[in-house]
């Protein structure tokens, strides 16, 4: 027959109200026997109580936390089922509003083409004034010459700079 395992339990004490209380043993113990020693084990008995229901509470908390986690992986799952029957009622109006309407979307398509062609147009005829413009500023922007005083020769200026 197998042993019966005993099952120990066991509880988390935090260690610094531990330590807290070996300092003042060790200061009860060095000090003179006047010291009210009723008083000591109250505070040691407080110590211990307060550490007791902080573990009952951590306790408390993580079994609540435990809970909550193990609801999202169903929940998770709800969402991702509704997401992809989303999508599915997505995509089926998608092809039914494709196949239905073609015959509908013929005009329009047209006018998008003739549009498309005039916008060719009217860009070819403004690069045509862009040139023009162009080539005005380049006849403004050369020197003007101011007249010359009466009896004198021009003097023979370079050819121009060829751009």
């Amino acid at each position: 027959m197998p042993e019966v395992e005993k099952q120990e339990e066991y509880e988390l004490i935090p260690l610094s109200p531990l330590r807290r209380l070996e300092k003042r043993i060790e200061q009860l113990e060095t000090a003179s026997p006047e010291a009210n020693v009723q008083e000591i084990f109250k505070e040691v008995i407080d110590i211990v109580r307060m550490n007791q229901e902080i573990v009952d509470e951590l306790a408390k908390a993580n079994d609540a936390l435990r809970i909550e986690i193990s609801k999202l992986p169903s929940k998770m799952d709800d969402l991702i089922n509704n997401l992809n029957e989303l999508i599915s009622f997505i995509k089926a109006s998608a092809t039914e509003d494709i196949s239905s309407n073609t015959e509908s979307f013929g005009p329009i398509i047209g006018k998008l083409d003739e549009l498309i062609q005039t916008n060719k147009k009217i860009a070819e005829s403004n690069q045509v004034v862009m040139n023009a413009l162009e080539e005005m500023d380049k006849r403004f922007r050369k020197p003007v010459l101011p007249p010359l005083p009466p009896g004198r020769k021009p003097l023979l200026l370079p050819p121009p700079k060829v751009q």
